[in-house]
């Protein structure tokens, strides 16, 4: 019963902060499609999640990724900064990673900032 109550109550405080923008607001997902590892995003990327996007990446030293943006609604210079690191990373190490992104707010970020000259950035996985 205790056990039960706590469950609900965390449940409950999750709800509540993500209702206010306060809760996880990123979900990234790694996978392999095809020939390619994929690292999924979904949500958003800004100063609190950045540091997850950095996480999910870090075992791609020296492998080629894709970083899928494609669910991603908004992204903002933390969110830059950490590609544009993790890029530097992932190909001094002997590694490639490219973006794929949609026509949508996080393509028009990276063309007006200049970052998608930095990367290899197509619109599919394949």
């Amino acid at each position: 019963m205790i056990e039960a109550r706590r469950e609900l109550n965390s449940t409950l405080v999750r709800e509540r902060y993500t209702a206010m923008g306060l809760g996880p607001q990123l979900v990234l997902e790694t996978t392999r499609i095809g020939d390619h590892d994929v690292v999924v995003a979904t949500g958003e990327i800004d100063l609190a999640s950045a540091p997850r996007v950095e996480v999910a990446l870090e075992p791609f030293a020296g492998q080629p990724v894709v970083f899928d943006l494609r669910g991603v609604e908004f992204m903002d210079s933390a969110g830059l900064k950490v590609l544009l690191q993790q890029r530097s990373r992932i190909e001094e190490s002997g590694g490639d990673l490219r973006l794929v992104v949609s026509d949508g707010a996080v393509g028009r970020l990276l063309e007006l900032t200049g970052v998608s000259e930095a990367f290899s950035i197509s619109d599919s996985i394949e």
